[in-house]
């Protein structure tokens, strides 16, 4: 098939490795190859159309340059200006919609290690869903993180010399501001950082495994030593969420990334913590939009089928759409 780049793409902006040949969906699944040279994808974006509901194993930046845009994640709704940033975290179900001329940066990055990382555990619940930056929500951190977006186009446009490892670089001092940014929110409210973060920390990492598990808020309180009502207040400052919340998207994290599998929903709700498969229901669609039933179908991701493609054909992301059904023969 030939391949056609967009006439008013500015020279400067076209892709430097001319490996693109399509945009690949199995249902609502974006397969996601990057190119052979490296985990990394960022485009110019000025196409009047949006992009439909999908999610993919990258996470995934727009930042809008020119007019409005808005995108939809997990159900929330984000109407994004000139200079506004968000980060969608892998697997998230997103939409782009759009319907006039703009211009903005579309980036996806593979970052698994540091989403495994301990590090990333502090700043988890900023990104349960999108994470907006701009000089409102993020005024001490945001030309910062501005200006490394806008470092690392430099060196993927321009393929400068260890262009990949300086843009792997400046992904990790973004996601440094962005924990500075939490550290001075909780400072704003004069919480003892000191004396409370590594409690924290360690309360979110024994979360990690046990979130099964019947864990109460008193119960939290008296794993970090504080007084519930004291507990209360600084988990609050510390993550953005009551603890009964935070369980509970962390339970919903999990189950999402179990319905992408065989697993039986009734299984996946009682796995993930839930007492009740109504209770599992209630809540998941209460923090995503979406039903089980209907997350499983958007996010259904046939292993075989995905290994069997990306063997046969180099495929490229937000381009040129393919959609491929349980029938089609690769």
């Amino acid at each position: 098939m030939n391949k056609a780049i967009p006439r008013d793409i500015p020279k400067k902006y076209r892709q430097p490795d001319d490996m693109w040949t399509g945009r690949v969906m199995l249902n609502e699944k974006e397969i996601i190859t990057f190119s052979e040279q490296s985990h990394v994808r960022i485009w110019y974006n000025n196409q009047t159309d949006g992009y439909p509901l999908h999610s993919h194993e990258a996470f995934e930046v727009c930042i809008n340059i020119q007019n409005k845009y808005r995108i939809v994640v997990n159900a929330e709704e984000y109407c994004l200006s000139e200079g506004d940033i968000l980060i969608i975290p892998p697997n998230a179900v997103h939409e782009y919609i759009n319907d006039s001329y703009g211009v903005r940066f579309i980036y996806l990055i593979e970052a698994n290690e540091f989403y495994r990382s301990h590090d990333f555990k502090s700043i988890e619940p900023l990104f349960f869903s999108g994470f907006l930056c701009n000089k409102e929500t993020c005024p001490d951190i945001y030309d910062r993180v501005y200006g490394l977006f806008m470092e690392m186009n430099d060196a993927y446009f321009n393929r400068v010399y260890f262009w990949e490892t300086l843009i792997y670089t400046h992904i990790y001092r973004i996601f440094t501001e962005i924990a500075r940014h939490r550290e001075n929110a909780a400072k704003e409210e004069g919480a003892d950082l000191s004396h409370s973060m590594h409690r924290i920390r360690a309360l979110m990492q024994y979360v990690d495994i046990n979130y099964a598990e019947d864990i109460s808020t008193e119960a939290a309180a008296r794993f970090t030593g504080f007084s519930k009502y004291h507990f209360i207040r600084l988990f609050k400052l510390h993550t953005g969420y009551t603890f009964h919340d935070y369980l509970t998207l962390k339970r919903i994290h999990m189950a999402s990334t179990l319905l992408m599998g065989d697993t039986a929903i009734t299984d996946i709700a009682f796995q993930s913590g839930f007492n009740t498969l109504p209770s599992f229901c209630r809540a998941f669609k209460k923090y995503t939009g979406y039903s089980p039933s209907e997350y499983k179908k958007l996010t259904n991701n046939p292993l075989s089928q995905i290994d069997e493609f990306n063997s046969l054909h180099h495929q490229e992301p937000h381009r040129q759409l393919y959609t491929l059904t349980e029938s089609d023969k690769l």
